[in-house]
């Protein structure tokens, strides 16, 4: 029987297969194209594999960094055919990979000198260019074994301390030429003694010495330094571009190469790291995991096709010590909406899979608030033609399903703007087509009733599955909690509705309405029972959560009627601000003022209703979102699990490198 409201989980066996030491391999390659075991044991393995495993990592390890400095941001379609999958090897992968990445290593140290002696050479142009530049390099820098000239560059401070430091030591200085910028000072000195006499009480004040020595000789004067500065500076930017581009252009060679490695890599690794994490004898090897309880006699019979001895037994989990992964199968379209239910988080093997429930709430209450034709026809169309370019990988199923999820949804807009005749608002009234099925979703006070009324009941259908659920675990304070809630309603709205609104119930003679009245006291007395039974004393006053937090849960369904009516209003006041603004210019002048008047029109007109369709598209989303998770699914819903993922190998896929 398809699933109305709830769904299960499919129903997990956890597998214990034992095979040959020698069998290891070919076991694990048959549970890879069954694609149906999750594996989880971890144990020792075998030594061989333990040193192919480290390799595989170290490959995988290079490939990867090679594409992240290489190729950030590019999209690979990488791609192996069964032949490739089955003839190349892990050894010759890896010495085509060691020698390009040790390639690509020395250009990377090479490039890497070469930068800092640009940094060098930027700073010292920058310093010297402080000093004037007919000024004679021996009055910057001279290093004599009786006499040095030296230059130093940092802040006041800096050269204050080094001055009374200088004092302090007895060290007799004589400045040559000095110059400012702000904070920043650089000033030559004559000393008579050699550089490396002076030079810790240059360290030790934090100050840089400048170092001319590989110039002396070649220039006269510091404008002559700087000119060789520059002219080598150029130099090494060109050789620290070159090797740049050279490495970029060994990795674009082998770019199509590296993906296709990186993809079998991965499906090694993949095949390995299970591996790794069996149980292993001497002679025998135990692969542990989880199998979908319909798949086990599929595997059963690859094990058997490719004569591979092995012993397999299955075992159903047990609550409360075993935690299986979670494996959706819900009908097509429903399917969709395990995206939707997958934002609060997968459902728990033990608990329900809510897909069903939230595929008609979400679908239903986005399309009732975004309620027009226009609307719904362009969001549809986005999602189509638009919606792929914002994503990295438009084939992940996901967002495959997600897509399918937000156009079933619009569709059901489509149709409510069709009963109500919405398009682009009164965009149909205007040209004179004028026609209308219903007027709920256009009056404010019936579309209101019919939000609370869609609230009253979905509200309780949450409440009626966390009764089930309640009954279930055996957990009485909760049971007597929502029976109470549900005895409450029954004979409490009768009753209001009655005495407060003036609205009776037809057959229900007046005198009946004061038992309504005890019959709501009994629902409070069990409801304060259960809340007593799960806090205590506590919940002697915490029961009055319980009937505001239902009336509030309630009442914010009124933002279907909100959002609705927000959508339709905004579309009547743009197309009434192009209609003004058509004719408050075409009165202007009988030409031009029509075409002015009708260009602002069609410019305010299409302007107006793509932010109203994208308010719309957005509102509707986050309101139906919050409606099905803090409304609904809040009561009974936990979202703790995590998703089945078997063994597979992957034969083609994008890898996108961030």
């Amino acid at each position: 029987m398809p699933p109305i409201l709830v769904n299960r989980p499919v129903r997990m066996k956890y597998l214990n297969i034992v095979v040959p030491i020698w069998n290891v391999e070919d076991a694990v390659n048959v549970m890879q194209e069954s694609g149906a075991i999750h594996i989880v044991k971890k144990g020792k393995g075998i030594e061989k594999y333990r040193k192919l495993y480290r390799k595989v990592v170290e490959t995988k390890e290079m490939i990867n960094k090679i594409l992240e400095n290489y190729a950030k941001g590019r999209v690979l379609d990488a791609s192996l055919t069964r032949l490739e999958l089955e003839t190349l090897k892990i050894d010759d992968i890896y010495n085509e990979v060691i020698k390009l990445y040790r390639e690509i290593t020395l250009l990377e140290d090479q490039a890497s000198k070469l930068e800092l002696i640009s940094r060098e050479l930027k700073e010292k142009i920058s310093v010297l260019s402080m000093l004037e530049p007919s000024i004679t390099i021996d009055k910057v820098y001279y290093n004599g074994r009786l006499l040095s000239v030296f230059t130093v560059y940092g802040t006041i401070d800096q050269i204050n301390s080094f001055l009374k430091l200088c004092t302090t030591s007895r060290k007799t200085i004589y400045p040559l030429c000095s110059s400012s910028r702000e904070n920043f000072v650089i000033y030559s000195f004559a000393y008579t003694g050699g550089l490396g006499d002076i030079k810790p009480l240059i360290d030790s004040c934090g100050l840089h010495l400048l170092d001319l020595s590989e110039f002396v000789g070649e220039a006269a004067t510091v404008g002559e330094v700087l000119e060789l500065m520059n002219k080598r500076l150029n130099e090494v930017a060109s050789k620290l571009s070159e090797l740049r581009e050279r490495a970029k252009r060994i990795v674009e060679e082998n770019l199509d190469y590296l993906a296709k490695y990186l993809l079998f890599i991965e499906n090694i690794y993949n095949r390995l790291s299970g591996l790794m994490s069996s149980l292993s004898s001497k002679y025998l090897m135990l692969l542990s995991g989880w199998i979908p309880a319909d798949r086990i006699g599929y595997l059963e019979s690859l094990f058997r096709e490719r004569r591979i001895p092995f012993y397999l037994e299955a075992r159903d989990p047990v609550k409360g010590v075993d935690k299986p992964p979670t494996l959706l199968r819900n009908p097509r379209v429903i399917k969709w909406f395990e995206p939707i239910v997958k934002f609060i988080g997968a459902p728990n093997y033990w608990e329900w899979d809510p897909t069903p429930v939230i595929a008609y709430s979400f679908a239903f209450f986005y399309g009732v608030m975004l309620g027009d034709m226009g609307y719904a026809i362009a969001i549809i169309l986005s999602a189509i033609y638009l919606l792929d370019k914002f994503v990295a990988d438009p084939t992940n199923r996901d967002y495959v399903f997600f897509k399918k999820a937000i156009i079933s949804s619009s569709i059901i807009g489509f149709i409510i703007g069709f009963l109500s005749g919405s398009f682009l608002g009164d965009t149909l009234q205007l040209f004179g087509i004028r026609y209308s099925f219903t007027n709920v979703f256009t009056d404010p006070l019936q579309f209101l009733i019919l939000a609370i009324l869609i609230g009253l009941v979905h509200v309780n259908l949450s409440h009626a599955l966390t009764l089930v659920k309640a009954w279930r675990n055996r957990s009485i304070g909760d049971v007597l909690s929502e029976i109470g809630l549900f005895v409450t309603e029954a004979f409490g709205i009768p009753y209001v509705l009655y005495s407060m609104l003036n609205t009776p119930i037809p057959g229900v003679p007046s005198y009946m309405y004061t038992y309504f009245l005890y019959g709501a006291f009994a629902g409070i007395a069990i409801l304060i029972a259960g809340t007593v039974k799960n806090m205590g004393g506590l919940g002697f006053l915490m029961w009055l959560f319980g009937i505001t937090g239902l009336l509030g849960d309630v009442l914010s369904y009124s933002r279907l009627a909100g959002v609705g009516l927000a959508t339709i209003y905004l579309a009547k006041s743009f197309n009434a601000i192009a209609i003004i603004s058509y004719h408050g210019l075409s009165g202007i002048a009988p030409v031009i003022g029509v075409v002015v008047g009708g260009l602002v029109a069609l410019f305010v007109a299409v302007f107006g209703h793509i932010v109203n369709t994208a308010l719309s598209a957005l509102g509707s989303f986050i309101h139906s979102l919050r409606l099905c998770f803090v409304e609904f699914l809040s009561k009974f819903y936990e979202g703790t699990g995590y998703m089945f993922e078997p063994f597979k190998i992957v034969l083609k896929r994008k890898i996108v490198i961030e």
